[in-house]
């Protein structure tokens, strides 16, 4: 497994070693972004005008430029997926990744996972069953989507009469626990781990757009 990597500061880290690696994770995004996209004007001046679209589409490698015959001819669409060719090289893979912070949270959380064509064919599909069955529920979405922005607590959640009662909300938070959805932060309290925040904010912007 390769391409897996994850940048989770903790409260125990120093100022000046906090400050020091988000300046280098600051210049390799700078790098990445100077290298492979141009914003045209209209998203310089307002950030605003693309904030319902999303940042990636779909493309087939018929599509080429002239510098790139390999690569889709849209430099500025598919600037993660010409990043991904330069590096898998022709053998390619699939990766995904993220950089955001969430909502009442401190720090950023940075993820990327992925693996080389080669190691794909080697997946058990069944063996995603029960992270993916946990969330096959809409209730459970919701709850989980909940605890994600800030409610953390059983009581908290069930004055929300869309989580019915405690005993189901119970039932709800143990199943996704139980596939590492949720964690119980303290006592009482749950939270989303670090490791799961990229993956799963990538499943709901796959079944959403």
């Amino acid at each position: 497994m390769y391409y897996e990597a994850m940048i989770t500061p903790s409260q125990s880290e120093s100022t000046s070693t906090l400050e020091s690696r988000l300046a280098e994770l600051e210049r390799k995004v700078a790098s990445l972004e100077n290298a492979a996209v141009t914003l045209p004007d209209s998203a310089e001046t307002d950030p605003s005008s693309a904030s319902d679209q999303p940042i990636s589409t779909s493309s087939n490698r018929s599509a080429a430029s002239p510098n790139h015959p390999a690569h889709p001819s849209d430099d500025d669409t598919f600037w993660a997926l010409n990043g991904l060719i330069d590096h898998a090289g022709d053998e390619g893979g699939v990766v995904y990744t993220g950089h955001t912070t969430p909502p009442g949270a401190e720090s950023p959380v940075s993820w990327q996972m992925g693996l080389p064509s080669a190691a794909l064919e080697d997946l058990n599909f069944a063996e995603a069953a029960g992270a993916l069955a946990a969330l096959g529920h809409p209730v459970r979405l919701e709850l989980l989507q909940a605890i994600y922005e800030g409610t953390t607590t059983v009581a908290q959640l069930g004055d929300d009469d869309r989580f019915g009662t405690t005993g189901q909300i119970y039932h709800h938070i143990h199943a996704l626990a139980s596939a590492g959805w949720l964690e119980n932060s303290r006592r009482g309290h749950w939270r989303v781990p670090g490791q799961k925040i990229i993956p799963l904010l990538t499943l709901i912007l796959i079944g959403t757009h």
